[in-house]
């Protein structure tokens, strides 16, 4: 990891379980999100590093939303 908190794809995947897939998936959604989108750092064509702890800021953000969509409909009002 470099000083920073910047790792690159390789180490993300590694950390992270990921394919190569996912990992684009993952960055491709984060990149779309304006608060998010300064987690994945495009060096060029052929470096990606990412702010591990923005990434992971989006992570929680992932969890969150996908917690409310799988939440009971008559629960959803409570919150």
């Amino acid at each position: 990891m470099m000083a920073n908190n910047w790792k690159t794809k390789k180490e993300i995947m590694a950390d992270y379980g990921y394919s190569e897939g996912t990992f684009y998936s993952r960055c491709k959604e984060c990149s779309l999100l304006r608060d998010y989108r300064d987690a994945i750092i495009h060096d060029g064509g052929q470096r990606t590093y990412v702010d591990e702890n923005r990434f992971q800021n989006f992570l929680r953000y992932r969890s969150e939303q996908y917690r409310k969509r799988m939440l009971d409909p008559h629960l959803k009002d409570d919150e």
